[in-house]
């Protein structure tokens, strides 16, 4: 009975070698050579007990795509296949693949694919198990490893690295979080007991960049200038010291800064919020609407009053420059309204870094031999290019002369070699403070200052709803002001990412 599972010991074996090979002993990879073993042979198992041993061919070569994916991920991420990487997969569009693919992959990982491909193959080609019927006895055999098997992928040491399993509950997951968001769209006024107050400002900016580390802002210290346009506006800036994300992704931390909660329940989102609250919405993106289904972020920003995405996520198209944005947001800020919120969505410095900037903003070189190096010049001119859209957008503000504010903050951070041998930002396993540490800036007409004890304030994003409340003049049962960054009463929290690191 043993010869009809020799190819599958063969085959995943063969993975764990070339994963030895690639990039040395890791406990985990074990577990999910153990793992990979108990699954296939408990699928091949039920498969010969009914007599359809012609469609595990199938299923095999299915276990040699998940077995690639399991790889070439630790590989790049060094970290397992987790529902968390499948919400970004959900949520990623065709031209996001080509850039990724060619940002994170090299030959290590087309040769361990190219390893992995071929034992599948030749396995099947030559140790493929014999067609004769399975004996009583083998039944037994077959039987008990069917027991075996299902006690083994119950646990949940051996269950969360099992991939079909994770592409599986994340795909109901991300369905279940998008009808939460369609839903709560769907409701008019979700917010009890609203209330607003005159601020002395009714046209309010807030810019959401992407992928931009606060270690390298020249604003906080960075060896480059690479603010220089917002160095000369200094004196007239509100800089946050020590503010982070909620995640190290772009939907999980959106969704969560803003989605407004009132004891884990979902109320509403913070556009929802400005609207109930007599403010205009615009969400004017640079970021691509689609992905294999609409964004759960898009989700949100379909509240808004007026929507505009000027990215096509068609691959063959060129990424549009951030710039763009600047006519869409001069006629929102032109429009008569009393009472306006305008949402800027950048594509910043999303890898691949190279595409986010024009050749005039090659600054720093990036035809050097030193690949990394290259990496870091890339990135660092993609924020040079960053902060000169943001300083253009004060200065339209400015020439405007209204009463005004001005928010910029990064969805999340990123790492660029400069903690670790890494540049990205995942969503599990590899981390570095890097990929949260954010800059966060506040600017008015007026030149209000805030106090040094509240620019060293420690504060998350996932509070932002109930900070941009406090800062437009609205309040709510649901809205918590000491989790505003900007009032007198706030209270600092453990901040949290990954469910298990607490950031200091």
């Amino acid at each position: 009975m043993v010869k009809h599972f020799v190819f599958l010991f063969i085959v995943f074996l063969s993975a764990y070698l070339l994963e030895l090979l690639s990039f040395g002993h890791d406990p985990t990879r074990l577990v999910n050579l153990v793992e990979n073993i108990a699954f296939s042979s408990l699928l091949y198992s039920i498969i010969l007990l009914f007599g359809k041993q012609k469609l595990f061919k199938y299923i095999f070569y299915g276990l040699m795509i998940f077995t690639v994916f399991e790889g070439v991920y630790f590989l790049i991420f060094n970290a397992e296949f987790t529902p968390s990487a499948i919400f970004i997969a959900l949520d990623t569009n065709t031209s996001e693949v080509g850039e990724f693919i060619k940002f994170n992959i090299n030959a290590t990982q087309l040769l361990y694919t190219a390893g992995v491909l071929a034992s599948f193959i030749l396995s099947w080609r030559y140790l493929k198990p014999p067609k004769n019927k399975v004996s009583n006895l083998g039944r037994v055999y077959l039987v008990l490893v069917v027991f075996f098997g299902i006690f083994l992928i119950t646990r949940p040491r051996i269950y969360n690295y099992n991939a079909p399993y994770a592409v599986v509950h994340s795909f109901f997951k991300y369905n279940s979080d998008r009808k939460l968001l369609e839903d709560l769209n769907a409701i008019p006024n979700p917010f009890s007991n609203l209330s607003t107050y005159p601020t002395g400002k009714n046209t309010h900016v807030v810019i959401i960049g992407e992928s931009t580390s606060r270690l390298h802002f020249g604003l906080y210290g960075y060896y480059r200038n690479t603010t220089p346009k917002l160095g000369e506006l200094k004196d007239e800036l509100n800089i946050f010291n020590d503010v982070v994300s909620g995640d190290t992704y772009t939907i999980g931390s959106l969704v969560n800064a803003f989605v407004v909660k009132d004891s884990d329940k979902a109320i509403g989102n913070a556009i929802q919020l400005m609207k109930q609250a007599g403010y205009k919405t615009y969400w004017l993106s640079n970021q691509p609407p689609i992905g294999i289904f609409e964004t759960l972020v898009t989700k949100i920003t379909m509240s808004a009053d007026v929507s505009h995405f000027i990215n096509s996520e068609n691959y063959y198209l060129p990424t549009p420059y951030d710039e763009e944005l600047l006519p869409k947001f001069i006629n929102a800020l032109d429009y008569k309204e009393e009472k306006k919120i305008i949402f800027i969505h950048l594509m910043g410095a999303h890898a691949d870094y190279a595409y986010r900037y024009p050749k005039s903003f090659s600054k720093f070189p990036t035809d050097l031999k030193d690949k990394k190096q290259n990496t870091i010049n890339h990135y660092d001119n993609a924020l040079l290019y960053t902060e000169y859209v943001v300083s253009l957008i004060i200065d339209v503000i400015k020439d405007r002369k209204k009463p005004s504010t001005l928010l910029y903050f990064s969805d999340h951070g990123e790492e660029v070699y400069d903690s670790i041998d890494f540049a990205g930002h995942p969503a599990n396993g590899t981390f570095s403070y890097n990929m949260i540490e954010i800059p966060f800036l506040f600017w008015t007409s007026e030149n209000d200052k805030l106090s040094n004890d509240y620019l060293a304030r420690k504060f998350s994003l996932n509070d932002l709803s109930h900070s941009m409340a406090d800062l437009y003049g609205i309040r709510s049962a649901e809205i918590d002001t000491t989790r505003s960054v900007f009032h007198k009463s706030f209270v600092e929290r453990q901040r949290v990412v990954w469910d298990t690191i607490k950031v200091k």
